[in-house]
C-alpha cells in the first residue's frame, strides 16, 4: 500500500468527492490522506504561500473548475457576447489557470496537478440558435479546452482529465444533481461522483506506472463468434455483416491497445491447428500472430497456462487482465490465480467493444506514449525469437555473440527524459532501489551538477529494444558517487547488459568510488546479489537496504566482449 497526500480544490463544493475517491485509490493499493479547500477558495489557497494547501504538502492536487462556473457570464446572458468576446473569455480563463498552475509548479515542484476539461449542459436558452446564428456558448468551451491541452503539454507535472467526455458518456441529465447544487453548491450526482473518482484514480495509477500490462484472451465466442472445432472456419461469426461485425470492432480496439503498448496474449482450450488456422487464414481477422506476445492454445488448465504466460513474458500475474466469455472459466481463474484481473464479461457480443473501452479507461490509462511503447508488441515477438536461438546455441557466450548486441549509452536529454521517467515508474524486477520519478523530477535531476542520469539503448540481430536501462548517480563527495537508481527492462534481463552498462559509466567516472544501494521489494530479489557479482564489497546491511562499495582506482570494470558500444555525446555516437 502506497501512502499519498491529495489536495482537492474546486470552483464548487468538492468534499463529497473525497469518500469515493479514497475508495477508488484503495482499490489500487494507494492510501490517500486528503485536504479539501473551501467552496470557491481555490485562488486564495494557491496564491497564499501560507495556506493550509502548502502545509498539507500534497503529491497530487486536483483543481476542478466546472464549466458552469468558468462560463457563468455567458451562460446567464449569451446574447451579450460576440464570438470574439466569447473567445476572449475562454482565453482569460486559461490565463488564470496558467497562473495557478505555474504557482503550484514553483512552490510544489514534485506535485502532480490534475486539471479537467470543461463541459456545459447542452440544454440551455440558445437551443436552435447555437451554430445557426452568431450566438453561442460551446465555441468558448472548445477554445478553453484546446488551450488547456497546450498548457498541459508545456508543463510536465500538469495532466488533463477529460471530464467533458466522461459527462457526455454518462449524459448531462445524469451527471448533474440540481438539488445538490442548490443545497450544497455541489455540481455532481452520485453517479457522477463515482465516475469522476474512478477516472481520477485511474489517472493517478497511470502516472505511477501501475497499469495492467497485458490482455489475455480466450478465442471461441470471445475473439470470434462460435466454436471453431465444431463450426469450422467458414461458419464462424466474424465479418462485416450482422453480429460478426461486433467481433471485428472488438478486435480493432484490441489492436489499438496493442499500438499504444499493451501486450496481447492468448489462453484458449482448443486444437492449436484449428485455432491458429482462423488467426492465419480468416479474411475478417484483424489480429494476427505477430500481434500476440505469447500464445497458449492447448487443453491444459487455464490457470496453469496463465502462470506459464507470466513466466514466458517475464511479467507478474498482477499485470494480466483475462477476458473469457465462459463464467465458469472466469470463476476458476479468480479462485486459482487471484492476482489476475478477471472482469465480468457481457453475454451479448454487441457490448464487447464498449466493455473493453471501459476496462481500458480504468486499467490501461496511458498518459504519454514513447517510441518504445509503440514497439512493445514487436519487441516481445523478437524476444520469442531470441529464446529459440538461445535453446539452439551450444553455449551462453555463443548465444550472446549471435545476438549481435549494440548498446548506445548517453546522458539524459529532452528526448530521453520521458522514457527514463517511464522506466523508473514501471520497472520492478531489475530495479535495485525502485525509486519512482516523474518527468519533471528526472528533468530537475538532469540539471543538477552533482547528479548524472545515464540511459542505455539496446538493439540486436532481431531489431531495436529502445531505451531499456537507467543509471542515476548522485555525488556524495568529490570522489564518491552513490547509485541512486539502477534498472533494466525485464525484456533484456539475463543478457549481461548490466555488466556493459555499469562498466561504461564507471569508465566515465575515472578513479572515483561507487556506492551501490539495494532496497529489497517483493519483486526485485533476483538482483539482490548484483553488486556482489560485479565485484563490490559489502559496506553495511540494514532492514531497509544494503550498501556496497567499488573503488574504481583499484578495480577496473570491462564490458563483455560480445557488445558493440557507442557513447552518445551531444546527440552524436562516438
Amino acid at each position: 500500500m502506497t501512502d499519498m497526500r491529495v489536495a482537492l480544490l474546486s470552483s464548487c463544493t468538492i468534499e463529497l468527492l473525497q469518500k469515493p475517491f479514497a475508495a477508488a485509490l484503495e482499490a489500487r493499493s494507494i492510501h490517500a490522506s486528503f485536504w479539501a479547500g473551501g467552496f470557491g477558495q481555490f485562488r486564495q489557497d494557491v496564491l497564499d504561500p501560507s495556506s493550509a494547501l502548502y502545509t498539507h504538502d500534497p503529491a497530487v492536487i486536483v483543481l476542478y473548475l466546472d464549466g458552469g462556473d468558468l462560463f457563468q457570464e455567458v451562460l446567464e446572458n449569451p446574447f451579450a457576447f460576440s464570438a470574439d468576446a466569447r473567445r476572449e473569455l475562454a482565453l482569460r480563463c486559461v490565463r488564470d489557470v496558467t497562473v495557478l498552475a505555474e504557482t503550484l509548479a514553483e512552490r510544489l515542484p514534485q506535485a502532480t496537478l490534475l486539471l479537467n476539461t470543461a463541459a456545459i449542459d447542452s440544454l440551455n436558452t440558445l437551443m436552435g440558435l447555437e451554430y445557426n446564428t452568431e450566438y453561442g456558448i460551446q465555441d468558448a468551451v472548445n477554445a478553453y479546452n484546446a488551450e488547456l491541452s497546450v498548457l498541459a503539454r508545456r508543463m510536465q507535472n500538469t495532466l488533463i482529465v477529460d471530464v467533458a467526455s466522461l459527462a457526455a458518456g454518462i449524459g448531462f441529465e445524469k451527471w448533474r444533481d440540481s438539488r445538490m447544487w442548490y443545497l450544497a453548491r455541489s455540481r455532481w450526482s452520485r453517479q457522477a461522483l463515482l465516475a469522476l473518482a474512478e477516472r481520477y484514480a485511474a489517472t493517478i495509477s497511470g502516472r505511477l506506472g501501475r497499469n495492467r500490462k497485458c490482455v489475455v484472451l480466450d478465442l471461441d465466442n470471445t475473439l470470434w463468434g462460435g466454436v471453431v472445432g465444431e463450426d469450422g472456419l467458414e461458419d464462424l461469426r466474424l465479418g462485416e455483416g450482422g453480429i460478426g461485425r461486433a467481433y471485428v470492432e472488438f478486435q480493432l480496439e484490441l489492436l489499438n491497445l496493442y499500438r499504444k503498448g499493451v501486450l496481447l496474449a492468448i489462453c484458449s482450450k482448443n486444437n492449436p491447428e484449428d485455432a491458429l488456422g482462423v488467426i492465419r487464414r480468416h479474411p475478417a481477422m484483424r489480429l494476427h500472430e505477430e500481434h500476440f506476445a505469447a500464445i497458449r492454445i492447448n487443453w491444459e488448465d487455464k490457470a496453469t497456462n496463465l502462470r506459464a504466460l507470466a513466466e514466458e513474458l517475464n511479467i507478474g500475474l498482477d499485470s494480466f487482465m483475462f477476458l473469457d466469455d465462459n463464467p465458469v472459466e472466469r470463476s476458476w481463474i479468480r479462485q486459482s490465480v487471484p492476482e489476475v484481473l478477471v472482469p465480468d464479461w457481457p453475454a451479448d457480443p454487441a457490448d464487447y467493444k464498449t466493455a473493453l473501452l471501459e476496462l481500458a479507461s480504468r486499467h490501461f490509462c496511458t498518459l504519454a506514449i514513447t517510441a518504445e511503447d509503440r514497439r512493445r508488441g514487436e519487441a516481445y515477438q523478437a524476444q520469442a525469437e531470441r529464446r529459440k536461438l538461445e535453446t539452439s546455441a551450444s553455449s551462453l557466450e555463443d548465444f550472446y555473440r549471435s545476438l549481435q548486441m549494440r548498446a548506445k549509452i548517453g546522458l539524459a536529454d529532452s528526448f530521453s527524459i520521458p522514457r527514463v521517467a517511464q522506466l523508473t515508474q514501471k520497472t520492478n524486477q531489475f530495479n535495485l532501489t525502485t525509486r519512482r520519478y516523474t518527468e519533471a523530477e528526472i528533468a530537475a535531476i538532469s540539471r543538477d551538477p552533482d547528479c548524472a542520469i545515464w540511459w542505455l539503448d539496446l538493439s540486436d540481430h532481431f531489431g531495436p529494444n529502445g531505451i531499456v536501462g537507467v543509471l542515476i548517480l548522485r555525488r556524495q563527495s568529490p570522489d564518491t558517487w552513490l547509485i541512486d537508481t539502477f534498472l533494466l527492462s525485464c525484456r533484456v534481463m539475463g543478457r549481461t547488459v548490466e555488466n556493459a552498462f555499469l562498466s561504461v559509466v564507471a569508465g566515465e567516472l575515472g578513479t572515483a568510488k561507487l556506492i551501490g544501494e539495494f532496497r529489497p521489494t517483493a519483486k526485485n530479489l533476483p538482483v539482490r546479489d548484483l553488486y556482489q557479482r560485479l565485484g563490490f564489497r559489502s559496506l553495511r546491511h540494514a532492514e531497509d537496504g544494503e550498501f556496497w562499495e567499488l573503488d574504481l582506482a583499484s578495480t577496473s570494470l570491462k564490458p563483455p566482449l560480445w557488445f558493440d558500444i557507442d557513447i552518445v555525446r551531444n546527440g552524436v555516437a562516438a
